[in-house]
């Protein structure tokens, strides 16, 4: 009778031998593209240019910031009249990736100054194919760019400059606790309990005296009766088809409920809006009996002012718009209720220009630089940023982080703006939030006494 339980065991064995033959042939391939690598550049670099082109294969395509060079003889003349000796590259980087035991590509990251404001970066691509035992670049793509010198403050310097300094976050996520995050799991028996006590470690690390945060109603009223930092109150509508709102027993909690949570202190805040995930218009009537409470009792409102997040679930947000997060949408409702005090997330995103719009006509309307700031190219989002400062609008932005566990990445981000002076810095962590929630004089004077060294 045939072993089966024999053949399958030689049968993984054989694999994994395979396996391992061929995790060792692609080391000896990613040794041999390198040596080949280091070889033509070591040419190029001193003027050997017939060593070089002999590395070319003949049929070679070769782009130039994304434009096509016409024959290998142009590439032979930019190899003999290009100035040399080359600058000393700050940052000097190659990477092999081999394909097949006759093909790879290598990417070479070079970094040069190029004034005391910019700086030169080179991205080189090639493809190698091995052909009579010699490797070849069949394919080259060089792309050059001029990029603004970034200046990075080194830690102490931002440590010191933290001393003292109160910091309030706008913007956190109010959730269960996950059993599986090894994070917290093992802080508290009760699984939500730990997350609350993680947290708070968070917002002691951070000199967070105040952070905003929506979630589940349940989680909404726990984490603000265990931690008095939080201003909490429910994500607005909530999703039962997310995990992060679980539980979500209706999309709308009960308006009557609801007030007596706010007029008792119990919840302080609304938000974050997620008419966008939800796909539902910020005008829609059913919300009007929530602005309209919101308005009464002067309650925050964070409101998702962007296209995003573009890596999403859409199991879980089948009727997602994002259009329904541009803040033109709340121009009808202020106009209703033109005392309600809401500030746009992730102003630096999408709808940027927007945002400035409802700002202007709304002095009461704030913003935040989270997420974008974090994900998007700097190049990108803090143009925005200083255009929010040259409109006159500075003084309404608030710091926040978004995502557990990057309060302290934000707040470097933002001390990282080298045109903000340490008065707009300040502002930013926390006096501009304190104005827009109304702080009083005690509450001010108890948050700074709170972080004092």
């Amino acid at each position: 009778m045939i072993n089966f339980k024999s053949i399958l065991s030689f049968l993984v064995l054989a694999f994994g031998i395979g396996m391992m033959g061929f995790s060792q042939n692609m080391k000896a391939i990613k040794s041999e593209i390198k040596s080949a690598a280091l070889i033509e550049q070591e040419a190029f670099k001193n003027g050997k240019c017939s060593k070089v082109m002999s590395m070319m294969h003949d049929s070679i395509t070769f782009l130039a910031n994304g434009r096509k060079v016409p024959s290998k003889s142009v590439i032979e003349k930019f190899c003999n009249t290009i100035p040399r000796p080359f600058k000393t590259p700050t940052i000097d980087k190659l990477d092999i990736y081999p394909l097949t035991h006759e093909t790879g590509y290598s990417i070479k990251t070079l970094e040069y100054p190029f004034d005391e404001d910019s700086k030169m970066q080179e991205f080189v691509t090639k493809v190698w194919k091995k052909t009579e035992d010699k490797w070849n670049i069949i394919h080259l793509h060089s792309t050059v760019k001029k990029v603004p010198i970034t200046y990075v403050a080194p830690q102490n310097e931002i440590d010191n400059f933290l001393k003292n300094q109160p910091i309030i976050d706008t913007h956190i996520h109010i959730t269960k606790g996950y059993q599986d995050n090894e994070d917290y799991n093992t802080i508290d028996s009760d699984i939500d309990m730990a997350k609350i006590k993680w947290m708070g470690q968070r917002l002691d690390e951070n000199n967070i005296v105040l952070a905003l945060g929506g979630g589940p109603l349940k989680y909404a009223k726990l984490w603000q009766e265990q931690d008095n930092r939080y201003w909490s109150g429910p994500r607005l509508p909530c999703n039962p088809l997310r995990e992060q709102d679980e539980p979500c027993v209706d999309e709308l909690p009960d308006i009557k409920v609801l007030e007596t949570l706010y007029k008792n202190g119990t919840l302080k805040y609304l938000g974050e809006t997620s008419f966008h995930s939800m796909g539902v218009h910020p005008a829609d009537k059913r919300f009007d009996l929530y602005w309209a409470l919101a308005e009464r009792y002067q309650i925050p409102i964070g409101f998702h002012a962007d296209k995003g997040p573009f890596k999403r679930n859409m199991k879980e947000t089948p009727n997602w718009n994002e259009a329904y997060g541009n803040p033109l949408l709340l121009l009808p409702i202020l106009k209703k209720y033109p005392n309600l005090k809401i500030y746009l997330m992730h102003y630096p995103g999408s709808y940027f220009n927007e945002c400035l719009e409802v700002m202007k006509k709304y002095n009461q309307i704030y913003c935040e630089i989270s997420a974008v700031s974090m994900f998007a190219p700097k190049d990108l989002w803090e143009p925005r940023v200083k255009k929010l400062f040259e409109e006159g609008l500075g003084d309404r932005l608030m710091f926040a982080s978004d995502y557990v566990g990057t309060i302290r990445k934000n707040i470097e981000i933002i001390y990282n703006i080298d045109w903000l002076s340490d008065d707009q810095k300040r502002a930013i962590y926390y006096d501009n939030a304190a104005r827009f929630l109304n702080l009083s004089d005690l509450e001010i004077e108890r948050h700074y006494e709170s972080v004092k060294q």
